[in-house]
């Protein structure tokens, strides 16, 4: 059973909607008291709060306990009173009021009744409270703000050990604005991620994040399609690269068409996104306009060439002839005034290819 179901208490609300929904189904009033025999939920609402014998005598006894004759200056009356137990601990009492010999039966199903619904509401609540720590440890590490000392203390309460990896997921499409839009079912990966102990998921920034001890799970263990877009970081036992990694994918999440498809990553580079991520939307307008003229063998070119360590390389990526080529290079070079042999000037236009990538261009 988890530590937090069963430290917490049987609370009037939850007793309360539980008894408001079976009471119209039976023609019986039902009591729920807590551990220490105090009504904390009732269709009459003069009784809640008052002391019940005889739930008391159940919960000391752990057994069944049928009242006849109440007690003076009591608030008990006739009727059954069934052990509530949740997870096997004795959480309460159950009692329909009636002649105890007819609403015996009665009670121990509505008893059973009674712990499963609250059983399950339970389960809800720590459910949604996972969730909600898990998006709170989230914008913690993505916001830029948080000392790395409190995050590793943040990480080691929630039980994720060193080495750590981040991973991203966003629908194929942004949105209007260029941001990110999460993936169809990450709500459900949500569910299923912080159902498990060395994972915690959440949808923040419209994408789905999950942060975790270890490697984060496969696209397909999330029920995530094969055009969604996905950006996953190395493992790492530093804090401060952590950080600095929750940061960068905040980033990229203003401009979701810089993360690659999970089903052609090709030569995506994170360092190169993170930047032009982080450029004003003024200039991703100037440098898309830089490369605007472009043909796409041109950009193909940029591309193998950035991603390649010598000229003969890049030719043989793109199965060209080194001097077909240079004769790319030179008409480049005739269209945008940068010669791409040199590495400042193919860091330029590679970044203009991002920025078109991230405008949508």
């Amino acid at each position: 059973m988890p530590e937090d179901r069963r430290r917490a208490p049987l609370s009037s609300e939850l007793a309360q909607r539980v008894v408001d929904l079976i009471a119209p189904t039976i023609s019986h009033n039902i009591n729920v008291m807590d551990e220490h025999g105090t009504i904390i939920a009732c269709l009459d609402p003069s009784r809640v709060g008052s002391l019940h014998r005889g739930a008391q005598r159940a919960i000391s006894e752990r057994r069944r306990v049928l009242v006849t004759t109440p007690e003076p200056d009591t608030s008990d009356r006739p009727g059954a009173n069934e052990p509530l137990f949740i997870d096997g601990e004795l959480r309460g009492v159950v009692g329909v009021t009636g002649s105890p010999r007819e609403v015996e039966p009665l009670a121990r199903v509505v008893a059973l009744t009674v712990q499963l619904l609250i059983a399950q509401e339970l389960e809800q609540d720590v459910v949604s409270r996972r969730h909600t720590e898990a998006r709170d440890l989230i914008a913690s590490l993505s916001s830029g703000t948080v000392r790395a000392e409190d995050a590793l203390a943040r990480l080691m309460a929630a039980g994720l050990k060193p080495p750590w990896s981040l991973a991203l997921w966003t629908a194929s499409a942004p949105r209007p604005d260029g941001g990110a839009s999460p993936p169809s079912p990450a709500e459900a990966a949500v569910t299923r991620v912080n159902g498990k102990g060395s994972q915690r998921a959440a949808v923040l920034h419209g994408a789905l994040w999950v942060i975790g001890s270890g490697r984060t799970p496969a696209p397909n263990a999330l029920g995530l399609s094969a055009d969604s877009k996905h950006a996953q970081t190395p493992l790492t036992d530093d804090v401060e690269t952590l950080l600095s990694h929750a940061e960068e994918s905040r980033a990229l999440c203003r401009y979701a068409a810089l993360l690659p498809r999970l089903e052609e990553p090709g030569s995506w580079s994170r360092e190169v996104a993170v930047a032009v991520a982080h450029l004003p939307r003024r200039s991703l307008n100037r440098m898309a306009a830089r490369v605007a003229p472009l043909t796409k063998g041109q950009r193909r070119t940029v591309e193998a060439m950035a991603s390649s360590a010598s000229m003969r390389e890049a030719a043989d990526t793109m199965y060209v002839h080194r001097n077909t080529l240079l004769q790319r290079v030179e008409r480049i070079r005739a269209t945008t005034g940068l010669d791409i042999r040199r590495p400042d000037h193919l860091t330029t236009l590679h970044m203009c290819l991002y920025a078109e990538t991230a405008l949508g261009i």
